[in-house]
């Protein structure tokens, strides 16, 4: 499924659950929109990195290895972090696939001395 799709079954899933969050009706409502996709987006990177210092640490010092659950629970963090991701690009009305592939070509001519040989 692309990514156009994905950000179109987000916002349909967000205009039936939470329609409040989509009533923007002036530049104060669009921040304070961005601003809670911001804060909860912050909130779920801090989660998944909490869940990776926790793995490091018992790695550290109990040994032992990375367990099924422990990538259920980081896959789930990442996908949490996605979905904000598409809300945010909703937000700002933009097409998250169309972004990437600008954004990709300018980071290959940006990072061009590093590719290896």
């Amino acid at each position: 499924m692309d990514i156009s799709r994905l950000q179109e079954l987000q916002k349909e899933f967000d205009l039936e659950y939470f329609p409040g969050f989509w009533r923007i009706d002036s530049d104060a409502d669009f921040i304070n929109s961005l601003k809670h996709v911001c804060i909860a987006l912050a909130g779920e990177v801090g989660e998944l990195s909490n869940i990776v210092k926790k793995l490091d640490r018992r790695l550290m010092n109990l040994g032992g290895s990375i367990r099924d659950d422990d990538l259920d629970r980081l896959r789930e963090e990442v996908t949490d972090i996605f979905i904000y991701v598409l809300i945010a690009a909703n937000l700002l009305g933009m097409d998250l696939g169309d972004a990437y592939l600008r954004r990709l070509e300018y980071n290959r001519r940006r990072f061009s001395e590093f590719k290896s040989l």
